[in-house]
């Protein structure tokens, strides 16, 4: 169900949220903008970041691995 579809016709926020059980705070998002429907973001950053350089120099010499 579109949000902003529900916006235009003059639903308020808290009556959105009910209808599709979200939270208030994530359809004012929404319709602000601010977030995507269906994307996360994460709470911490990738641990694994730090490896990537390293990864692929040993993928280059290994591609086996």
């Amino acid at each position: 169900m579109d949000i902003h579809a529900l916006q235009r016709q003059g639903m308020t926020i808290s009556e959105i949220a009910r209808r599709t059980n979200h939270d208030r705070k994530t359809i004012r998002a929404y319709l602000a903008g601010e977030r995507q429907p269906g994307v996360r973001q994460r709470a911490s950053p990738d641990p694994f970041d730090g490896f990537v350089d390293y990864v692929a120099a040993r993928l280059i010499e290994d591609p086996h691995l």
